[in-house]
This record gives structure tokens, sequence and C-alpha cells, in this order.
């Protein structure tokens, strides 16, 4: 576990309201925070660099992302979605992989795609809207070594699906 998912988990602990979470998250923010608040500023172009070497290959897809669609993407709360992945969501995704029909990938690469998926659901322009509404914007900016965004599909969406119903959202 990270020190931010630690952090994050003893903020969640002691019952801290939005508000003082956000304020504690603020005084002391993450890695990925800070890349992703220099990324905002600089630009999509540098958001895979920024973001993907923090958060290894979830952040290089969202890297190609925020160079492709920008906004929200590139920003500061991009990279608080990343962090906030933690082990339940793991433990859960993990389990939609073993019953899935879909597995024309590995679990680390099908991990990518439920990961993208899951920060997705976390923009709040996306707020409302169908992941058929969205795919758009993800499928402009995919970026993976090794699969192309249609073998991941199954997975980015269950990603977003999990997010949007939860309202798992900032």
């Amino acid at each position: 576990m990270t020190e931010h998912s630690r952090r994050s988990d003893n903020i969640r602990r002691n019952g801290l309201s939005d508000d003082a979470r956000e304020n504690a998250r603020d005084r002391d923010p993450s890695a990925g925070e800070q890349a992703g608040e220099a990324v905002g500023g600089i630009g999509g172009t540098l958001a895979g660099a920024g973001i993907g070497s923090l958060a290894g290959p979830v952040g290089t897809v969202i890297g190609g992302i925020a160079g492709a669609v920008g906004g929200w993407w590139a920003g500061e709360r991009a990279g608080r979605a990343i962090e906030n992945i933690n082990d339940e969501d793991d433990s859960y995704y993990r389990r939609r992989y073993e019953s899935s029909e879909h597995r024309e990938v590995d679990w680390d690469d099908a991990r990518v795609g439920y990961g993208v998926g899951h920060v997705a659901g976390h923009n709040p322009d996306y707020r409302g809207r169908s992941f058929d509404q969205v795919e758009a914007d993800v499928r402009r900016g995919w970026r993976h070594e090794r699969h192309d965004y249609d073998a991941m599909r199954p997975y980015v969406r269950d990603g977003f699906e999990r997010t949007a119903r939860n309202e798992y959202r900032d």
C-alpha cells in the first residue's frame, strides 16, 4: 500500500467530511496530484510523461487521453482518481475478470482497462452520461503498449459503469 493510500484510508476511517478530506489532501498532496496539477498547467502533451511515470500503465493511458482530450483529464483530479483505486476496487475487478467471458488479455492488461474506465467515471463532465456517450474520448486518446482499444473495451466499460453506478465521483 502506498503512503498516499494509507493516508487516504486513515482520512476515510476517521470519518472526515468531504471538505476536510480535500483540505487534508491540499496540505499534503500526493505525487499523482502534483503531476496532475503540473500537467494541467503545461498542457496535454506532457500528460503521458507526467502522470504515466507516477501511476504506471493506467497513468500512461490516462496521459494519452489527456493529450487528446485535455480538460479534466489533464488536471489534478485525474491524478487523484488514479490513486484512489484501492484494494477493494482491485478485488472487485479481479472477480469480474475471472468470471467474465471476455478474457482475450491477461489480468495485468485487463486491470489497465478497468482502471481507465474507473478513472473515467470520476470525470464530472461525464456525470449522468452513458459509456456509449463518453467512449469516443477514451478511444481517441487510447495508448497501450500491448493492446488496441477494441481488445480492452469490455474492461474499460465495466470500470466506467461500476463507477457511474456507485456515484463514486469526486
